[in-house]
């Protein structure tokens, strides 16, 4: 019975004796890198609000890819991308986003975060043609080593936004 019982013990020490400071510093950097992530899709999305593409060009890789929110419109590209981005930014006068909300995403096996950014937020717009549009945005942005932004999938009603934006002048 008492080798039974320190057989447990040594068990149960040993499951305690596992380094939580090894997991926690790598969920600590992922942290760190996720608000670091975080800061520069806050200037990417400060960027659309202010008409300043030029501006966030150097933060997006190359060979970025952009899921878009719009019907059919697929995988786009860092010039595609841009390109429809200044479309849509050029039906707008004023825009602008309220209740931002950065969380980080999460590694699929681990659970764990991985130093990439999800965002929520409320965008608000008023087109060239006095329609006044207000939409739910929700976002993810992954990020290389380099903390060029490399992907995003974002979630929007663009079939809505492009209905209201290009419907005949209501001014």
């Amino acid at each position: 019975m008492k080798k039974l019982l320190l057989c447990f013990l040594v068990s149960a020490s040993l499951i305690a004796c596992t380094n939580p400071l090894e997991k926690n510093s790598t969920e600590d950097a992922n942290m760190a890198t996720f608000r670091e992530n975080s800061k520069i899709v806050k200037t990417l999305l400060d960027g659309f609000v202010t008409n300043e593409f030029d501006k966030t060009d150097s933060l997006i890789s190359d060979t970025a890819k952009f899921d878009s929110p719009g019907l059919g419109v697929g995988i786009l590209n860092k010039t595609e991308n841009l390109t429809a981005l200044r479309a849509l930014r050029a039906l707008d006068t004023e825009v602008s986003y309220t209740e931002l909300q950065f969380l980080p995403t999460v590694d699929t096996a681990t659970l764990k975060p991985d130093g990439n950014v999800r965002v929520f937020a409320k965008w608000s717009a008023v087109g060239q043609n006095g329609a006044i549009v207000n939409n739910k945005y929700f976002a993810v942005f992954e990020f290389n080593t380099d903390h060029k932004l490399i992907y995003v999938d974002a979630y929007q009603d663009m079939t809505g936004i492009m209905q209201a934006l290009t419907a005949p002048s209501k001014k």
